[in-house]
């Protein structure tokens, strides 16, 4: 049947980042239902805070474990068990109605979740073809922040017309219908060439064994920099989106620039489509090895954007600076990622991917609970100002550390395996 036909590469590579962000529209969808869920039980909204942070943490124990256990299982079964848990999860957290179970099953969804996006993302990355990994992480990184966006638009609408407990069920159906996807269609040609240490030569000649170091440009020390430099950024990143993108913006924004759920997940949206504008041009410009300029630019622009939030009391300008931010920030994580893919190969890739993320998760669990009690103590405005400051220099950080010429040098190693 055509239905059952091998789907190409294209089809392939957009299943895998729509399985990485239907996981991540599982918690995306309750952002904007979060503050109203406690309100709506009478629970504290200083217990946000906390809450936020039970689900980063389970993200940040399970991180580098998933991403190890990519040397022993076969990847496919191994994400399809921890998705299909991960979805009933998700649907079952709409029953909880306290402070304590709430945080329960935060934690758990945020293990599963982030095995998820672990194994995806370190397959996605480790198996594309080596001349089209800026754009392939340019369309991963589009579909992360894409599915932010519709997961907080998918929230709202479910909330104002079914209510607070349905938003859980629906948070969880884009992810069964991926999965119904890649059980009919599989993503083949990724989960072949996803071959951690194999015993075939013609496996490690596919790019299963990770390039030597190329030379003086590439020491060890300056790889253990690098690695050092990257998970820096994803920590700053992670400390702003589950702080202040997930945490503190919509308290600002609903009392501080008075907007309504609806309101806020449609400024998340234009964000999200100014950020998908620029993905096909940003792969291409990554492609071409221009690294510092994306990193600095997008660097500061989400510092500014984040920086100008509490001091804007009038939605549509509210609205703006968070068009800046999402469109900075998706910019700003493509670099890392595409360095990552190309200076670790499969028989790391995962443990890297997997320790960036812990790392940024740990930056997710810190973030809220700093970040309250920085409002709690001084204001909106210093907590924001302590977000861009993390950000710049976190960024400045890796532009500084990170090789000019990476492109020219992996491709000279990468070419042959990948043909």
């Amino acid at each position: 049947m055509r239905l059952r036909s091998t789907p190409g590469l294209r089809e392939q590579t957009l299943l895998l980042c729509l399985m990485i962000a239907a996981a991540q529209m599982t918690w995306g969808s309750i952002v904007p239902v979060l503050p109203l869920y406690l309100e709506r039980y009478g629970l504290a909204v200083g217990a946000l805070g906390p809450i936020l942070a039970a689900f980063a943490v389970g993200r940040a124990l399970v991180n580098t474990p998933a991403g190890l256990a990519l040397r022993w299982l076969q990847p496919r079964r191994y994400l399809w068990a921890v998705a299909a848990c991960l979805v009933v999860v998700t649907a079952l957290t709409g029953l909880a109605t306290t402070t304590t179970s709430i945080m329960a099953m935060r934690f758990i969804a945020g293990v599963f979740g982030g095995a998820v996006v672990t194994i995806a993302f370190s397959v996605l990355v480790t198996a594309a073809p080596a001349d089209r990994r800026g754009a392939t992480v340019a369309m991963s990184m589009m579909a992360m922040t894409g599915a932010v966006a519709a997961g907080a638009l998918l929230g709202a609408v479910v909330v104002e017309l079914f209510g607070l407990r349905a938003s859980f069920v629906a948070a969880a159906g884009p992810l069964v219908i991926v999965l119904v996807w890649e059980a009919l269609r599989p993503a083949a040609r990724f989960w072949d060439a996803y071959r951690p240490p194999a015993p075939q030569p013609h496996v490690q000649a596919s790019g299963s064994a990770p390039p030597e170091p190329a030379g003086p440009a590439d020491p060890v020390g300056s790889r253990r920099r690098l690695l050092g430099a990257l998970c820096g950024v994803s920590f700053a990143t992670f400390f702003v989106r589950f702080a202040g993108e997930q945490g503190l913006v919509p308290v600002m924004a609903y009392d501080g620039a008075d907007m309504r759920p609806l309101t806020l997940s449609a400024a998340i949206a234009v964000g999200t489509v100014a950020s998908l504008a620029l993905a096909p041009v940003l792969g291409r410009v990554v492609d071409r090895g221009v690294r510092r300029p994306v990193l600095v630019l997008s660097g500061v622009a989400a510092a500014a954007g984040v920086a100008a939030l509490p001091l804007l009391a009038e939605a549509w300008l509210f609205s703006l600076a968070l068009v800046v931010y999402f469109a900075a920030t998706t910019s700003l994580n493509v670099v890392p990622s595409v360095i990552a893919g190309e200076r670790w190969g499969p028989a790391e890739s995962g443990a890297v991917i997997g320790l960036t993320r812990t790392v940024g998760d740990i930056g997710a669990a810190a973030g809220p609970l700093v970040i309250f009690w920085v409002v709690e103590q001084t204001s909106w405005l210093a907590a924001c100002l302590l977000m861009a400051g993390l950000l710049v220099g976190t960024v400045l950080h890796l532009a500084r550390v990170a090789p000019r010429d990476v492109v020219r040098e992996v491709r000279e190693h990468a070419e042959p395996r990948d043909h």
